[in-house]
């Protein structure tokens, strides 16, 4: 249990530093997009002036114009879109590792060897939040795309499977809840 406990914690770590970098060239390609500079994007993506469609999961921009120019709107809105997923997905995974930290009693606000704390009660569910706030995110984006670019620039669809594991997350926050009000009431009888 210890050696999964702890690959989870590195694991944890690891993605959130990644989805943190990808969230800090995404904005940097955002930047180097509204500002024009297409020509510096090839540092940064394979994305110009190679594609036709910009995808990110269930979020997908049209990338070039009928007489092959990039669409400098899709690329702005593209990576301002990503830019917050993958720093909602880095709140995700830093969330996991220290819950884990904390159940561990190895952070400075745990209260000793125990999962059942408000602090991991709180980043549970905002462990869902953030996971039911991607898809809707990539939804709002779709409709400023679509007034933006015209509806023929964007082709969306919602991924359910985000709302549905925040919400499956929400409802475990609410048996952690419960389980700290039992553990207080049993250390109230001893």
């Amino acid at each position: 249990m210890k050696k999964l406990n702890r690959a989870v914690i590195i694991i944890a770590r690891i993605i959130e530093v990644f989805m943190w970098v990808g969230c800090g060239l995404s904005i940097i390609i955002t930047g180097l997009s509204a500002a024009g500079r297409f020509n510096l994007l090839k540092y940064f993506t394979d994305a110009y002036p190679n594609s036709v469609y910009l995808t990110s999961g269930s979020f997908r921009l049209l990338a070039k114009n009928f007489i092959d120019e990039p669409i400098k709107g899709s690329y702005v809105i593209f990576f301002l879109t990503l830019a917050i997923t993958l720093a909602l997905m880095a709140m995700c995974a830093r969330n996991v590792h220290l819950i884990f930290k904390t159940s561990e009693g190895r952070t400075r606000f745990s209260k000793g060897k125990t999962p059942f704390q408000p602090d991991n009660i709180r980043m549970v569910r905002e462990i869902g939040i953030f996971l039911i706030a991607i898809p809707v995110v990539q939804f709002i984006m779709s409709i400023v795309a679509r007034i933006c670019l015209g509806p023929d620039a964007v082709e969306s669809s919602l991924g359910l499977q985000n709302v549905f594991m925040g919400l499956v997350v929400l409802a475990l926050s609410q048996y952690f809840a419960y389980g700290m009000q039992l553990q207080s009431d049993v250390d109230g009888l001893l």
